[in-house]
C-alpha cells in the first residue's frame, strides 16, 4: 500500500526548510512561505504553524530592503501583508505596519513612463498596486497601473510588428510569456481600457502561423473576451487551448506550472487528453484525482520550498483549489 502524503506533511516539510530562508521575499523568501502557512494553519487549526507563519511575515517587514520589486522584495512583501489583512488572518493596520515602504514604493513610479525597460519589468508589481490602491482608495496607484500598462500595450504593437520577420524568432517565446502574464492583470485588476487592437494583432499572427499555440494566451483571452462581451476570436482561442494540451510534455513542466494547468481545468469542464501524453498519467484531469498525483510527484525529487514555484504554492492549492495564486 502507497504512503499518501497529506496536507500536514508538506506544512511539516516547509516548517522544518524556513529557518534556512534568509530573503524577505513573496516568490523565495519569508512572505510568501508565511502567506502559505497562515492558509494551512487555518484549514489545520494549528496555533504553532500559525504562530510560525506571523513570526515570518513579522521578520519579512523588519529586515531592511532596498528591492523594491514584487518577486524578491517589497512589493511582494506589501502584498502579502495586504491579502492576509484582507482574509482576515491579521488584524493590523495596512498604514501603520507598512505606510513608510508603501511611500518608498510609490515614490519609484515617478516618471515611470521614461524608463521603457522598468516598465515591462514591472507588470508583477500590478499585483500589489492594485489591492493596496483598492484598500487605501489612492489614485496615484491607479495612475501608475495605468502607465504601466500604456507602456507595455506601446511595447506589443512595436514587438508583434516584428514578428513577420524571421529574424527575429528568438525573442519571441519571451515576448508572447509577457503577454500571457499581461492578459492574466488586465482580467485580474478588471482593467477594462486595456488596447482591443493588441487582442488582433495576436489574432492575425497566430492565424499567420507566426506564433505557436499557449493554452495560458487562450485561456486568458477565453476569460477577456467573455467578460468584455468581444466577438470574433472563438477560432484563435479553441486552438491555442486544444494545440496547447497536446503540446504538453509532462517531464518538462515545473510544479508551478502543473499546479496552473490543473488551476485552468478545475475552473472549467474537465479536459480530455490523449493517454500518451496526459499531464500526470491521468486521461482526465479533475481536481481530486490531480491533486493526489500532484502529492505522489513530490515524493520524487527535491522541491523548493517557495511560494514561487514549490511547495508553499502546491500548500495553498491543496488546501483551497479556489485560492488566488499570484
Amino acid at each position: 500500500m502507497k504512503q499518501q502524503i497529506t496536507i500536514p506533511d508538506i506544512t511539516s516539510y516547509i516548517l522544518r526548510k524556513c529557518n534556512t530562508v534568509n530573503s524577505i521575499g513573496l516568490y523565495n523568501g519569508k512572505a510568501g512561505l508565511s502567506l502559505s502557512l497562515f492558509v494551512a494553519s487555518e484549514y489545520m487549526q494549528d496555533q504553532k504553524v500559525e504562530d510560525i507563519a506571523y513570526d515570518l511575515i513579522k521578520e519579512s517587514l523588519v529586515i531592511n530592503q532596498s528591492d523594491l520589486s514584487f518577486e524578491g522584495g517589497l512589493a511582494g512583501v506589501g502584498y502579502a501583508l495586504l491579502y492576509l489583512i484582507e482574509n482576515k488572518y491579521l488584524d493590523a493596520d495596512f498604514d501603520e505596519i507598512f505606510g513608510e515602504q508603501y511611500e518608498k514604493i510609490i515614490e519609484s513610479f515617478e516618471k515611470i513612463e521614461q524608463n521603457p525597460i522598468r516598465l515591462i519589468n514591472s507588470l508583477k508589481e500590478i499585483y500589489f498596486l492594485f489591492r493596496a490602491g483598492r484598500i487605501k482608495r489612492d489614485e496615484r496607484a491607479q495612475l501608475i497601473i495605468k502607465k504601466i500598462c500604456e507602456g507595455v500595450e506601446l511595447f506589443f504593437t512595436i514587438q508583434f510588428h516584428d514578428f513577420i520577420d524571421i529574424h527575429f524568432s528568438s525573442k519571441k517565446i519571451h515576448i508572447l510569456n509577457i503577454y500571457s502574464l499581461y492578459l492574466k492583470l488586465i482580467d485580474y485588476i478588471d482593467y477594462a481600457h486595456f488596447s482591443r487592437s493588441l487582442l488582433e494583432n495576436y489574432a492575425s499572427l497566430y492565424r499567420k502561423e507566426k506564433v505557436v499555440s499557449s493554452l495560458d494566451i487562450g485561456y486568458c483571452l477565453k476569460l477577456i473576451t467573455e467578460k468584455y462581451y468581444i466577438k470574433g476570436y472563438d477560432d484563435v482561442i479553441h486552438e491555442n487551448i486544444s494545440n496547447g494540451i497536446n503540446n504538453i510534455y509532462p517531464c518538462m513542466l515545473s510544479l508551478e506550472e502543473k499546479i496552473n494547468l490543473i488551476k485552468y481545468t478545475y475552473k472549467n469542464k474537465p479536459i480530455e487528453i490523449n493517454a500518451s501524453n496526459s499531464i500526470l498519467d491521468f486521461k482526465v484531469i479533475s481536481k481530486d484525482d490531480t491533486i493526489e498525483d500532484l502529492l505522489e510527484v513530490i515524493k520524487k525529487k527535491d522541491n523548493p520550498i517557495g511560494y514561487g514555484t514549490g511547495l508553499a504554492r502546491l500548500l495553498m492549492f491543496c488546501v483551497n483549489k479556489d485560492i488566488e495564486l499570484v
